[in-house]
């Protein structure tokens, strides 16, 4: 492992990169002064956002004729836009969030050994992958922000101002303002490793819980069981409700980040300028799978819980525990799942392999049309 594999430090490493975000709460009983600074920041990577997104759609308007440099200018847009409209969205269910996270960081605290255990084989199970995501997303913005000293561009991003941008310091304010939108943009991984880091953890005091109930031997430890059940219940359903819209506005980005790439991935442009293009595609599809797999895996491990229970001597009890056994079995094959009616049918790596099929089967499509065009 390249980092220590702990809960704590899992949780210090989400909450470090989400200063990009500004998604991570502070705590109830926090000194005034982090309230403060917390809306300080949230307003001014607010506005670091929106001011950045204003020139791109100003230069795709200008280029609306020019098909390369129309979907490049749409390319940066859509992933600016969508940092803002998460940190909107986190804003709105900034209670939510704040209620979810202390939750958690409180019971990984006071975990018990076994538990630690259970938490950093989860760790070990999804931490690189969000380790390197991280580190490729970081390379990328880095190659973006350096990329104009090698092309015909001043700026790394497509954008245009309505006055002259070739003046001294008025050329350095705007790249130095570019550049740091474009890292910015680093934000959207950071918001899905957030709700995914939620995810993970429900889905481990899950199977916890399953073997807690696989162990019950009397009824009042089943009944401390259904209390853990009914309260894990309610907390995915506060998971579910504060980011399906979050994660729904990944999808959307993927789908126009990938129509909008695709013309310079499959096109006969020089593969200078295809690399940056085909690395943020990928890196834009790791993120939707980020997500995709803690959800795959709480839904089974909702599932679990029954099978945990079902497999245990629960003949042998009395008839009113069995009653309330059958229950609890029933009500765990209820899978939570992340939907949006319209836009995400339910977050899940079947969904996920189902678009990258339709990823692929666009590029095909697209280069077909472009080679037909050449010919004509």
């Amino acid at each position: 492992m390249i980092f220590k594999a702990t809960p704590e430090f899992a949780i210090a490493f989400t909450k470090f990169t989400s200063l990009l975000s500004t998604s991570w709460p502070n705590y109830p009983g926090s000194p005034k002064w982090k309230f403060v600074v917390f809306q300080i920041r949230w307003w001014a990577t607010f506005f670091l956002a929106v001011s950045a997104f204003l020139p791109m759609c100003y230069g795709a308007y200008n280029h609306w004729r020019n098909i390369l440099s129309f979907t490049k200018s749409l390319f940066d847009a859509v992933n600016t836009i969508q940092t803002f409209v998460k940190m909107i969205l986190c804003k709105i269910h900034y209670k939510k969030m704040q209620y979810l996270l202390w939750e958690m960081e409180k019971y990984v605290l006071n975990a018990k050994p076994h538990d630690r255990e259970m938490f950093i084989l989860y760790i070990k199970r999804c931490g690189k992958l969000h380790v390197v995501s991280m580190i490729c997303g970081f390379m990328t913005i880095a190659m973006i922000i350096i990329a104009p000293i090698g092309m015909p561009q001043p700026f790394p991003n497509i954008v245009e101002y309505p006055f002259s941008t070739e003046g001294h310091p008025v050329f350095e304010l705007i790249y130095l303002h570019q550049s740091c939108a474009t890292i910015h943009c680093l934000s959207i991984l950071t918001f899905d490793c957030q709700i995914a880091l939620l995810l993970w953890y429900a889905g481990a005091r899950l199977e916890l819980l399953s073997q807690e109930f696989h162990d019950a031997a009397d009824y009042k430890s089943f009944n401390e069981c259904v209390k853990k059940h009914q309260y894990l219940l309610g907390y995915i359903q506060d998971i579910v409700i504060s980011s399906r819209h979050i994660l729904a506005t990944t999808v959307i980005n993927c789908v126009l980040a990938t129509i909008t790439s695709g013309i310079h991935i499959v096109g006969n442009e020089p593969v200078a300028i295809k690399v940056p293009f085909v690395v943020a595609s990928a890196i834009i599809s790791v993120v939707l799978y980020v997500t995709a797999w803690p959800c795959e895996h709480l839904a089974h491990m909702c599932k679990i819980v029954g099978i945990g229970l079902y497999n245990s001597p629960w003949f042998q009890n009395t008839k009113q525990m069995n009653t309330s056994v059958l229950i609890v079995i029933q009500r765990s094959q209820k899978v939570a799942s992340i939907d949006v009616a319209g836009i995400l049918p339910s977050l899940s790596l079947s969904y996920y392999a189902t678009f990258l099929s339709k990823i692929f089967s666009y590029f095909t499509t697209l280069r077909v049309m472009l080679s037909k065009m050449e010919i004509d």
